[in-house]
């Protein structure tokens, strides 16, 4: 038996298709949604809130948000930025209700069965100074080049996700880029 491979433009469809089943109220195509988008969505808020509880409690008002508004969506964007744009207000949402800016943390504990303790502990330390850098970046800087590298998405859906227009995206990033080599150059340096 082989599963079907999906092109980004079959998945885009898919969704589409989905999203018109969940406007007439169907919960099946619903639930097929939250599987598709569920990952991706907790990966990004996750690292936006640093939080895997608070991730997961955001994706799902996501999800909420997106079923009562089901009737109302139009494809004009794919189904994953329409997410993410959601995504993002929510977290600004968090950051205001708790009134400061969040910190994020990967779980940085050595992989199982890693032999060279000396390897994981400069792995643990880069990536703490990966995210201490990116959150020092200035909040429009943070959020698209967090959209690029981790979501995987291009500069025209990061513009539509933050309501922005895409040479302001291409200048967070290229901002974002060039502060975060100069924060991290001891790091390379070292090396």
């Amino acid at each position: 038996m082989t599963t079907p491979h999906y092109s980004p433009s079959s998945e885009d469809e898919e969704d589409k298709r989905l999203m018109a089943l969940v406007a007439q109220g169907d919960d099946h195509a619903l639930r097929q949604l939250v599987d598709r988008h569920h990952p991706r969505l907790v990966g990004y808020l996750k690292y936006e809130v640093g939080s895997q509880t608070t991730a997961e409690e955001l994706a799902m008002e996501v999800f909420i948000r997106l079923h009562r508004a089901a009737s109302r969506w139009r494809p004009e964007a794919k189904l994953s930025t329409y997410l993410i744009h959601i995504a993002h207000n929510l977290v600004l949402n968090e950051w205001r209700r708790k009134s400061r800016k969040p910190t994020s943390t990967l779980d940085s504990t050595p992989e199982p069965g890693d032999q060279s303790h000396e390897s994981a502990r400069h792995v643990v330390e880069l990536e703490e100074s990966f995210d201490r850098a990116v959150n020092q970046l200035p909040l429009e800087q943070r959020t698209a080049i967090i959209l690029l590298v981790q979501q995987d998405m291009p500069y025209e859906e990061i513009a539509l996700a933050m309501k922005a227009p895409v040479s302001s995206v291409k200048t967070w990033i290229h901002r974002a880029r060039t502060r975060l080599r100069e924060l991290l150059k001891d790091h390379y340096e070292n090396q």
